[in-house]
């Protein structure tokens, strides 16, 4: 059990570390004993196609009392919502958030579908200041971005009660209870409402599908999400990852030209990569121990063309190449360490900046020092001058402390030694026949590969019929750059303009 606890917090913390506002600075997370900040509201515009859209801004937490009546913690959300219609009763809603544990909204919010977004990269002593983002979806929908209990502006407010909600139920509970809060005092329970969660917050909005009850979901969007955390541990034994692995390594292979697969594009090449996981290498992994001498080295000679790798190092390795043996071997003669949430990224490599943390925290898609918090100066500005959030509190973009404290015991009900919520997902759409579902991801994220999110979800006993996939020519945040931002945002206004 111990093992599992273990694949489990470094997966996590593999979907954690992702297009994060802000940089590290030393911080530790601690309890803002008692306080709580008035909610904050203002009027904005955005411009978008020549159509100037006249919103409402605003910031809220929902504070969590004790049965003595005292505040134990919050979880807060900004929402933005159009005030130039008429009726919106039946106007959209979609609450968003990221994964984790111990992330923000802020990826979602700052550098996909809010309506302001910091534009360049984030570079150490430089102030970025929001602009207009013209693929914001606001022109179609509500939106609403939650911050976790330790994340953003949330806090835990009395020492210790923050476990409660660092949890896998505790977590999708407070969730629950903030997106019914803020639709009831918003006047808006008879709304269509989408869900969308990225990374840990797949697993989350899964976990969250056993109690949709008088919610009018009529759609959930996964994006790049952990569903299925059993299939996904390099424990021994387990050959799913290597199979889900393949195809996300065969696309890095090629793009650093280290695999020749002509005119193909990204497309062909991992379908063709995944037909051969699948088939051929799927076979061979099957028989395990069984498998003769000969076969394994006709197999690794096979893989090799695909990976990059010599085939004597696929062979000594049993055809399973770890994904951080990959991400060390691939360009390992130009002494450069591959990107695990993008597999385009490379860095060179040298000593990391904190040893005592997992390999996976030093992947050079990160640039993450050696804190456990990530603080954005940016977003807490953001929200105190343009919102007028009245608060001295850190946005805290990440906070690693809330990852290692997380509590995968979860509903006593669930069987421990299979972690996968996806099923979760099937039942509500058993229940509620026009609950529509959307997957979204990226070919390059060898984090959560596009491989093993399809996998979950199409052997979960959701109706396919009511299910969409996309995946797009990016890293675990399939919205990175302008191409594909706009495409991410076409994609799921599309999904929520369908009859």
């Amino acid at each position: 059990m111990h093992s599992i606890k273990k694949s489990l917090c470094l997966l996590a913390l593999l979907c954690l570390l992702a297009l994060l506002g802000g940089l590290a600075l030393p911080h530790g997370a601690q309890a803002d004993t008692g306080s709580t900040i008035k909610p904050a509201s203002t009027s904005q515009t955005l411009t978008k196609a020549g159509q100037t859209i006249a919103y409402t801004a605003s910031w809220s937490e929902l504070v969590f009392k004790g049965d003595d009546g005292t505040a134990r913690a919050s979880i807060s959300g900004t929402s933005y919502v159009r005030t130039d219609l008429g009726d919106t009763t039946t106007r959209p809603i979609v609450f968003f958030f990221n994964g984790g544990p111990g992330a923000s909204s802020s990826p979602l919010h700052f550098s996909a579908l809010g309506p302001r977004r910091f534009d360049g990269k984030r570079e150490r002593g430089v102030v970025r200041t929001p602009v207009e983002n013209t693929e914001s979806i606001l022109d179609i929908a509500d939106l609403v971005f939650i911050d976790p209990v330790g994340t953003g502006f949330s806090r835990e407010l009395q020492e210790g009660a923050g476990q409660q909600y660092w949890s896998i139920d505790g977590d999708a509970d407070a969730m629950r209870a903030y997106i019914r809060d803020w639709l009831k005092g918003h006047d808006r329970e008879a709304a269509p409402v989408f869900i969308a969660g990225e990374s840990y917050g797949g697993f989350r909005l899964a976990t969250m599908a056993k109690d949709l009850e008088g919610l009018n979901v009529r759609g959930l969007i996964l994006v790049s999400p952990m569903l299925d955390a059993s299939g996904s541990s390099e424990a021994p034994g387990n050959d799913m990852p290597h199979v889900f692995d393949f195809p996300t390594m065969a696309l890095a292979a090629w793009h650093h030209g280290r695999a020749d697969h002509g005119d193909m594009t990204v497309d062909q090449v991992w379908a063709a990569a995944r037909a051969f996981a699948t088939t051929d290498y799927a076979a061979a992994l099957m028989e395990g121990a069984t498998l003769p001498a000969d076969r394994r080295d006709a197999m690794a000679a096979q893989m090799a063309p695909w990976l990059g790798l010599p085939a004597g190092m696929i062979a000594d390795a049993n055809l399973r190449i770890g994904k951080q043996a990959f991400l060390e071997a691939l360009l390992d003669d130009r002494n450069l360490l591959v990107g695990r949430l993008d597999t385009r990224v490379t860095a060179e490599k040298k000593p990391p900046a904190n040893p005592d943390r997992p390999a996976a925290a030093n992947d050079p898609s990160l640039g993450l020092g050696r804190s456990n918090v990530i603080v954005s100066a940016e977003i807490g500005t953001y929200l105190r001058d343009t919102i007028g959030v009245d608060t001295d509190r850190d946005y805290n973009s990440l906070t690693l402390d809330v990852n290692f404290k997380w509590n995968w015991g979860g509903d006593s009900k669930a069987p421990r030694f299979y972690v996968n919520q996806a099923p979760n997902i099937a039942a509500a759409m058993e229940k509620t026949p026009d609950l529509k579902l959307l997957l979204l991801g990226g070919y390059y994220d060898l984090a959560v590969p596009v491989m093993a999110a399809r996998y979950a979800v199409s052997h979960s006993g959701a109706p396919m019929d009511r299910v969409e996939m996309h995946s797009f020519p990016a890293g675990h945040s399939p919205f990175e750059g302008d191409a594909n931002r706009a495409e991410f945002a076409r994609v799921i206004a599309a999904f929520i303009q369908q009859p």
